[in-house]
């Protein structure tokens, strides 16, 4: 009897203790999601070949279920009829990337989307923290989504839609442009000129944090080491974030390697407001605006509440963050970093005799262009036959070149990219 009245005189106790463990575990969440923002690399995105065989990964939790499943048979038709393969993906944001084209760049090589040795592979991500798409298109599909094709479905299918805030409809328009230029390249592999869209404001919401009402318990040394964890994250995140800072005068131009950063003012020392997009766009050039819609550079304006009074000149600094992506170069002509980097087969390698590409250095805002040849390796010999697989039963990854292919499950074929495509921001 002692021992039953014991243990429940336990039971309010334990029950408190699960509720502040409940409400501990919520608020450690809450701290923990930006640091998780501030280190998503690309094996952190899960491979939807891996886990579901569809193509969709919805990291930003911005598609719905019936918009997934219509991208997931636009492209799985595709896949099927001509072997090519197009990933959709969405993630709250790609920092610690140089950039959201560098992350989508490497995220596309590590899943290798595309057939191994046709590299007719896609790759849409959609960066809603960054306000981001890029596409990356393989290097056998470059003939026919050219860069600035890719950017005209960038400007008039997707962005357009996002900033409705309809990211459904944005997602399927710019899938079903991408699949039918891939089921019709004959109709495609047409050059399209580069747009520069017409200014917009830029509007930033702050999402509201949740209001966690503490329960009272007896174990006050759980609640202390709960609150002392979350004390040690808060202050890593913190060291995170001045990282991310830079210092500025209030007044003047400034250009920095690496993506945007909080910026303080180097007089007073005081946070800089951010000026609307409308009014720095008005002051790029053309080799700037088409830079920026490249995403070779973004161009921001930041202004200092306190000294702004003081200025004679335009009262604010315009600053340029370049990405350390490597992938863009500065045309000699327009002294911008408006060249890009794109691959065309001319002969494909077989086992018994290497093949040839073309490259082609081109700049988007003027007529300068360079080209040149290069080799490619012969394929590797084909693996020998499994003894475990029946006469006449296909393979269950996506390494090979069969339209068919997509009866297996495993992953995407072994595809590489160059670099190649567009990206717009909203």
């Amino acid at each position: 009897m002692g021992s039953k009245k014991i243990m429940n005189a336990m039971k309010p106790v334990n029950l408190q203790l699960k509720r502040l463990l409940q409400t501990s575990s919520f608020t450690l969440a809450v701290v923990l999601f930006p640091l998780v923002g501030l280190t998503l690399e690309v094996k952190d995105v899960p491979n939807p070949r891996q886990i579901h065989r569809t193509w969709v990964t919805d990291m930003a939790g911005i598609l719905d279920q019936p918009t997934e499943a219509k991208i997931n048979s636009l492209i799985t038709h595709l896949e099927q009829q001509n072997g090519a393969e197009v990933a959709v993906v969405t993630v709250p944001e790609t920092s610690p990337s140089a950039s959201p084209k560098a992350f989508t760049t490497k995220l596309f090589n590590y899943w290798g989307i595309g057939k191994k040795g046709q590299n007719n592979g896609v790759l849409v991500l959609i960066s809603k923290g960054d306000r981001r798409v890029e596409i990356e298109t393989g290097y056998g599909v470059e003939s026919i989504l050219p860069n600035a094709k890719v950017g005209n479905i960038i400007d008039t299918q997707i962005t357009p839609k996002f900033k409705q805030g309809d990211f459904n409809g944005g997602a399927l328009a710019g899938t079903k442009a991408l699949v039918v230029a891939l089921e019709n390249p004959s109709v495609s592999n047409q050059p399209t000129p580069i747009a520069i869209p017409p200014n917009s404001d830029t509007t930033t919401v702050a999402a509201e944090p949740a209001a966690i009402s503490p329960e009272p318990t007896q174990d006050n040394n759980v609640l202390w080491g709960l609150l002392g964890v979350g004390g040690l994250i808060s202050a890593i995140g913190t060291l995170a974030w001045r990282r991310r800072r830079v210092s500025i005068e209030p007044e003047g131009q400034s250009r920095f390697n690496g993506g945007s950063r909080t910026c303080f003012c180097a007089t007073c020392k005081k946070r800089l407001e951010k000026v609307d997009d409308s009014i720095i766009q008005a002051t790029l050039s053309q080799p700037e605006q088409v830079a920026q819609k490249i995403g070779s550079i973004k161009f921001e304006g930041w202004k200092c509440p306190n000294c702004s009074q003081q200025l004679t000149g335009s009262g604010y600094h315009r600053v340029a963050f370049v990405p350390r992506s490597g992938q863009f170069r500065e045309c000699p002509t327009c002294e911008e970093l408006t060249i890009t980097h794109t691959t065309q087969t001319l002969q494909r390698p077989t086992q018994y005799s290497q093949g040839r590409r073309l490259i082609t250095d081109k700049c988007q805002c003027c007529d300068y262009r360079t080209e040149r040849e290069e080799t490619i390796p012969r394929l590797p010999p084909p693996p020998p036959p499994s003894s475990s697989s029946g006469g006449g039963s296909s393979s269950s990854s996506y390494s090979g070149g069969s339209s068919n292919s997509s009866s297996g499950g495993g992953s995407f074929g072994g595809g590489d990219s160059g670099g190649g495509g567009a990206g717009g921001s909203w």
